[in-house]
């Protein structure tokens, strides 16, 4: 599995651990009404106070000129901003002696920032924008966002941290053009092609996808996938694993680019619009069921493990793949949700604790189809201090049928 494909792991998992998780921040993957444009100037580099900074430095396009700049748009509660911390301070590490400057920019004020330093430092001048001046001034309405700008001072990418790698950064250095894709996931939108047009207010569509990797973001009442199968599009509707969907038959091939987009603030949930559009689509409507079966039981075996450690500070942030569970502010449902993910079997937390937690979770892995399941067991009672437990237990299930055989008269013959 590559890098790419991992960051790019199905929605089928990712999004059902996001929402069981509660880590999810500001819409992911919207269009960028107004704003800066790739080969524009920075509109405006200033902030309230400047964290980190040497003495006398200057956020300020006059003082950075000549240097490239990895403008990081955060904030401390956003989990997917935490998880890129470790990845930025790598390359700020990397370039720190290099005309490389690296920027965290957050409308927190400093009694909220500090303290989170102490805890989780950050490799950067950490900049507040308590006025929410830069975050207005570059549109930034969705987080992580990252706008990097080049050495002949103009804007060369609006992307999401994940996309950066010590390749992108030489090459700004260089002073080659890159080439990055917009802050969220897929393909561009309608938007994204055509600045002058304006966003919907409402929108769900549904339509065949051309990428070959899935991906998604979620928040807000708004959904962004693309490469999704039918499948994927089940296990979020439903909030459910896929591996306890069932069905009477083969489901719709294909891969499909969906897009939810509601008015802010709304109240109707993504799951229930996007089971409209199953429906509709694909004529399939679902039904929650509860059967006993077979599970694993994740107990406790050994506390204190050095792998389970109670989370410092709030903003989760999750990963599983292959040979490796990771993550910040994780509870111990979200474990079990991946370990079931990974196992292909029903996993229910009993541990009975109720902290979260930051996760470090590796071991041998021998494909990306199959994840060495004796090894993750005995990772899971190395390294976490827990075991998996062979059990019977009630479990939730849901039960895919098609609109036709729902509208079937009683007794009728198939």
């Amino acid at each position: 599995m590559t890098e790419q494909e991992f960051m790019n792991v199905s929605c089928l998992m990712k999004t059902f651990l996001l929402l069981s998780l509660g880590l999810l921040c500001l819409p992911v993957g919207m269009a960028r009404a107004a704003g800066p444009k790739v080969g524009e100037k920075p509109p405006l580099l200033q902030a309230a106070t400047l964290l980190q900074a040497p003495p006398g430095a200057k956020l300020d396009a006059a003082s950075l000129h000549g240097k490239v700049l990895v403008l990081e748009f955060w904030a401390t509660w956003c989990g997917p901003c935490v998880a890129e911390i470790s990845h930025l301070n790598e390359l700020a590490d990397q370039f720190k002696d290099q005309p490389a400057q690296f920027v965290a920019i957050t409308a927190e004020d400093e009694a909220v920032i500090k303290p989170f330093l102490a805890k989780r430092p950050i490799h950067a001048w950490v900049a507040l924008d308590t006025d929410r001046a830069m975050n207005n001034a570059y549109d930034i309405h969705s987080i992580p966002c990252t706008v990097l700008v080049g050495k002949d001072g103009k804007i060369a990418a609006i992307t999401h941290p994940a996309m950066l790698n010590e390749k992108i950064i030489k090459n700004l250095l260089a002073g080659r053009k890159i080439d990055l894709p917009a802050p969220g996931v897929g393909g561009e939108t309608v938007a994204n092609k055509n600045s002058d047009a304006k966003p919907p207010v409402f929108e769900v569509t549904v339509r065949p996808s051309t990428v070959t990797n899935s991906s998604c973001g979620m928040g807000n009442g708004r959904l962004n996938a693309r490469g999704w199968s039918v499948g994927d599009m089940l296990a979020t509707a439903f909030e459910m694993r896929s591996d306890r969907i069932l069905t009477n038959g083969p489901l719709p091939e294909g891969k499909f680019d969906v897009t939810i987009v509601q008015p802010r603030n709304t109240t109707e949930p993504v799951s229930i619009l996007l089971q409209q559009a199953l429906k509709s689509a694909f004529g399939l409507t679902g039904t929650r069921e509860t059967n006993d079966a077979e599970v694993l039981l994740l107990k406790i075996k050994e506390p204190d493990a050095k792998g389970l450690v109670v989370s410092p500070t709030p903003g989760g942030s999750f990963h599983f793949g292959p040979g490796s569970v990771g993550g910040t502010d994780v509870s111990l449902g979200g474990i079990a949700n991946a370990l079931e993910s990974l196992l292909k079997q029903p996993v229910i937390d009993e541990t009975g604790l109720t902290n979260h937690y930051d996760v470090t979770l590796k071991w041998d892995a021998k494909l990306p189809d199959d994840p060495n399941p004796e090894g993750l067991k005995q990772a899971v009672r190395e390294q976490l201090g827990l075991e998996l437990v062979p059990g019977v237990r009630p479990v939730e299930l849901v039960r895919i049928t098609s609109v036709k055989e729902n509208q079937k008269a009683p007794g009728s013959v198939p």
